[in-house]
């Protein structure tokens, strides 16, 4: 397994510039459906910050019967609770019961709208999302610890940066895996409450 280096600040690295948006998922299907595995960074040693993807949705959040996705109600006066719902809600997919746009759905009510308009921009083509349906993939994540990354710039009243470490549980029609997953996020304080506003790296 693979650790990722946390990479604060935003431009940072190459892949990043340009696409703070969504991993697409038929990037990370493909490395389902061909090799089996869904890799991610190694969690390493964090301090407990849990939110469980078994939570109940966040309120105003309409999730569908059957999902299988379930994101952690936020405390917007909290930037760990925010990242933790946030991470569920961008992180997972269950193209079994829901609809390609039902992420963007589950992220508005905790992103910038700057953000969600990179987000909306980046949404699976229906292909893929046909191509995940076919596999009956259902992949979760469950954070495990939101942390100050190393390096990052000190928080202030208005911008913070965090690291999610997660695991996330993948289920295909092939069988199921199990990894680290992760990510570092920007989060900006927008009309008293805490939302994301950039995702740095994958």
């Amino acid at each position: 397994m693979t650790s990722c280096k946390t990479v604060p600040v935003r431009g940072q690295r190459p892949e990043t510039a340009g696409n703070t948006g969504r991993r697409l998922p038929v990037a990370w299907l493909a490395a389902v459906l061909a090799a089996g595995l869904v890799t991610g960074c190694a969690a390493g040693a964090a301090s407990p910050h849990p939110s469980a993807a078994g939570e109940p949705p966040a309120s105003g959040i309409a999730v569908p019967p059957g999902s299988q996705v379930r994101v952690p109600r936020p405390d917007y006066a909290r930037p760990a609770s925010v990242v933790a719902a946030f991470y569920v809600a961008w992180a997972s997919t269950d193209a079994m019961h829901d609809q390609p746009g039902m992420y963007l759905a589950l992220c508005a009510p905790l992103v910038t709208a700057a953000l969600e308009r990179q987000l909306a921009a980046s949404q699976p083509a229906p292909f893929a999302w046909q191509a995940m349906r076919r596999a009956r993939l259902v992949s979760l994540v469950r954070v495990q610890a939101v942390t100050h990354p190393a390096g990052a710039p000190a928080p202030t009243p208005d911008v913070v940066y965090l690291r999610v470490y997660a695991t996330r549980v993948t289920t295909t029609a092939a069988g199921r895996q199990v990894a680290s997953d992760g990510i570092t996020v920007q989060l900006t304080r927008s009309g008293g409450r805490w939302l994301v506003s950039a995702v740095l790296f994958y």
